[in-house]
């Protein structure tokens, strides 16, 4: 850590210069920025000052603090996708520490409980297009990508070190492991490789490996660069200086690699299609233990599991019921090592017409460092870990704090949080983002403390209000002046539901959650096994490609066939229909009505318990004479149901479905 500090500050303090004006701003290396001085107590981080040097700029002053009563809500929200309990409000409320030291406090507990990992990862999974089965024509199963799933979870709870977490899912059968556990979840690790959306009754069988190597090469260059490399495929970059020969570079990693994800092609009639976690070869002692040690580490060999029986019986008919799965934890999807050789150029994108043969590898992307040299037998996957896992690489920690912050402020710093090259937007605040890249690399690449360093900064313990003259003069609050009010992710508004419901299990389902649906040729269907309407929290529920749920399209869930790290917030009917109408909805008003009317006798201790439970905080006069009007208004006899109109009034409201 030393020396990648050494390296970072003997960098210029220039930001983002670039000798050719063609060379996307995102490949000029990592400097650090000056930090702006002020003597303004209210600063407390180097976040902070950067905030109140754009606001000087501007004439702007910062907004007042939030009430802890809304900076609870806003933090549990953000870090658990749920509610405070009345009994954690007002604990925090009571807490006689400072503001800041209280606050502390509060983010320091949610970043350890097992429910951060859970909204986290939820974020990653939309950025690798996870899903359960290939959508398309046949939309057969991905029915172990839920260890993916949970792989993705129990590394973010782990405070897994972000290079950690890159090299796994690009190369985890290559990794070293000290143990068979780890080197099994290194494996399941690669299986965001597998899970791509792909037709497996394409006509062409070459056409269908090169538009799965496609997909594994857009996911790994979007995700960990923010670059669109697969533009390259049929032609050189339209915009960014990505030649088809870098991208060829880059497949012959991917042809060099089996992929094992469950489904196959009509074709492949027997291939093995699981990777089996249980047949490894035995760790040697004295194991190099990192990823530039890794280089030689042995590779995992895996048996051959062929798991075609359901679905061939599923697309031909053979089966007219339900197939169910039965579980096997020594199975996975993933990657590993299969005959090393080098992918040709295909002139433009036709499989048939080959051209010349890069080597694997030898992307020659101006601005970028050159990869290490891959070894004859090696498929590169190793070496293009590590390229991307060096402290100084220009887009892995800038990429990646950048997402961090458009989870906690609704926009990125770069607005465009999955494309950093030249059709993307600029950051709005070039040095800010490098400080927060910088910093991201020298604290161990530690997500949690770049996720805590933000959190405790004042700029985002700031109110969500705003004067007019201050909407006026920085009306997309580019100054940071505010913190802007964001809508809860459908997942949260769901578990929030369940949560004031009483229903919510915390607990992981176990088991294989989805199965086939019975039927002749192309009428088979996968189905999960949990509906919506099942109390485990929605990141656990099946996402079928093609087969989703109503609401989750209602609430802007992002196509899974889709890489797509910034969601969409749409503000259409259904969505205040599913408020007024949905029986979800209405059975959550019912089931919290009942628990606050069985605890209170009187009218106005139940409406601020509910006011306690939904948005953290006692009602205000006006809204006591509102709520008193409406239940008046209603059927006196039975109160019950007055009070469940009256909840689900309170679910339909703004502030329920806004974290402020």
């Amino acid at each position: 850590m030393k020396t990648c500090t050494a390296i970072i500050c003997l960098l210029s303090s220039s930001l983002f210069a670039v000798e050719n004006p063609n060379t996307p701003w995102s490949f000029a290396p990592l400097r650090r920025p000056v930090v702006p001085q002020t003597s303004d107590a209210w600063a407390r981080d180097d976040i902070d000052r950067f905030a109140l040097a754009y606001q000087a700029a501007k004439g702007l002053k910062p907004n007042p603090d939030a009430s802890r009563t809304m900076l609870i809500r806003r933090a549990t929200l953000d870090l658990h996708g749920l509610l405070p309990t009345p009994q954690e409000v007002a604990d925090f409320e009571r807490d006689p520490a400072s503001d800041e030291q209280a606050f502390a406090t509060v983010v320091d507990r949610l970043l350890q409980s097992p429910r951060f990992g859970e909204k986290w990862a939820r974020h990653w999974l939309d950025v690798v297009r996870y899903a359960e089965s290939t959508g398309r024509a046949w939309n057969a199963p991905y029915i172990y990508a839920f260890r993916y799933r949970d792989w993705v979870i129990d590394s973010f709870n782990a405070d897994k070190p972000y290079t950690r977490f890159v090299a796994e899912q690009i190369a985890g059968d290559l990794l070293p492991a000290k143990t068979d556990a780890e080197k099994q979840q290194n494996l399941i690790a690669t299986g965001m490789l597998a899970m791509g959306s792909l037709d497996l009754q394409a006509l062409q069988y070459d056409q269908f490996l090169l538009d799965r190597v496609d997909d594994q090469i857009d996911v790994t260059t979007r995700a960990f660069m923010g670059l669109t490399i697969a533009c390259a495929r049929c032609h050189d970059h339209k915009t960014d200086p990505v030649t088809q020969h870098d991208y060829y570079a880059l497949a012959g990693l991917f042809t060099s690699s089996e992929t094992f994800s469950g489904t196959a092609h009509k074709v492949e009639l027997g291939p093995s299609l699981y990777v089996d976690l249980e047949r490894l070869m035995v760790l040697p002692k004295n194991q190099p233990t990192s990823v530039a040690a890794a280089l030689k580490a042995p590779l995992l060999k895996s048996g051959e599991v062929n798991a075609m029986d359901d679905m061939m019986s599923m697309s031909s008919g053979k089966n007219a019921r339900a197939t169910s799965y039965e579980y096997d934890p020594s199975l996975a999807m993933g990657l590993r090592e299969s005959k090393a050789e080098d992918c040709p150029v295909r002139n433009a994108g036709d499989p048939y017409d080959e051209g010349p043969t890069p080597l694997r590898g030898d992307m020659k992307i101006p601005g970028l460092p050159p990869m290490p040299r891959v070894e004859a037998k090696q498929s590169g996957r190793l070496q293009l870990a590590q390229w991307l896992c060096q402290p100084t690489h220009p887009l892995t920690s800038r990429v990646m704090a950048n997402r961090v912050w458009a989870q906690l402020f609704g926009k990125g710093l770069v607005s465009t949080v999955d494309n950093f090259g030249i059709s993307g937007e600029k950051p709005v605040h070039p040095e800010l983002l490098d400080h927060l890249a910088i910093r991201f690399v020298q604290e161990g690449w530690s997500m949690k403390k770049l996720i805590r360093a933000i959190m405790l900064s004042h700029v985002y313990r700031q109110s969500s209000e705003g004067t007019v003259a201050s909407r006026e003069i920085d009306p997309d609050n580019k100054t940071l002046w505010r913190v802007p009010p964001r809508r809860v992710p459908m997942e949260t508004l769901r578990d929030s539901l369940l949560q004031i419901s009483g229903r919510l299990k915390l607990e992981r389902p176990t088991g294989i959650p989805i199965a086939g649906n019975g039927g002749k040729g192309n009428t088979a269907r996968t189905r999960s096994l949990l509906s919506i309407d099942d109390p485990y929290r929605t990141i656990y529920l099946p996402v079928l490609r093609d087969l989703l749920p109503d609401a989750y399209s209602t609430w802007d869930f992002p196509n899974p066939s889709q890489i797509q790290g910034q969601r969409s917030v749409t503000t259409v009917a259904p969505q205040a229909l599913f408020l007024m109408n949905d029986a979800f909805v209405v059975r959550t008003a019912d089931a919290l009505a009942t628990q606050v009317l069985s605890a209170f006798s009187d009218d106005h201790q139940c409406l601020s318990q509910l006011y306690r439970i939904l948005f953290a905080r006692e009602p205000v006069n006006d809204e006591i004479d509102d709520a008193k009007a409406l239940l008046e208004s209603l059927d006196a006899n039975d109160e019950t149901q007055r009070w469940s109109a009256l909840v689900q009034a309170l679910i339909g409201s703004a502030e329920f479905r806004y974290a402020l």
